[in-house]
């Protein structure tokens, strides 16, 4: 027995894989999508205009009120009914619509990011709602 359980160990450690012909090449996007890269994150950030339409205030205003407003407060200075409960009070928030648009996508400092739940459409929305915040 003691010449056979060496024996099986080792049999019990193959595992019959052989390596094969390498993988194929990568599929290419599908129509409509975003390439990664510096480029493409340009592209996808590139804002409305300096021109800020009414329309695009008021959807920014109603995305402010539903993702930024219940920690930074309705003037985006840091006082949102979630700090009046305890949580740390965010940072003002910045006023040019560039830095406002990095730190929604990014969101630094202790919340989460929004790049996965807000287009760039509707944070441009919300950088140039922020902007009219500005003192």
């Amino acid at each position: 027995m003691r010449r056979l359980l060496p024996l099986l160990l080792a049999l019990s450690a193959c595992d019959g894989w052989t390596p094969s012909a390498p993988p194929p090449p990568p599929m290419p996007p599908p129509p409509g999508a975003v390439a990664q890269g510096d480029a493409a994150r340009r592209q996808a950030l590139a804002g409305p205009g300096p021109a800020a339409a009414p329309e695009l205030l008021a959807h920014g205003a109603d995305r402010y009120a539903i993702y930024c407003a219940p920690c930074h407060g309705p003037a985006g200075a840091g006082d949102g009914p979630v700090v009046s409960r305890g949580f740390p009070a965010p940072p003002r928030l910045p006023a040019p619509a560039e830095a406002t648009m990095a730190v929604i996508a990014e969101n630094r400092g202790r919340a989460h990011p929004f790049a996965d739940r807000l287009t760039p459409a509707d944070r441009w929305a919300i950088a140039r709602f922020v902007e009219g915040l500005a003192p």
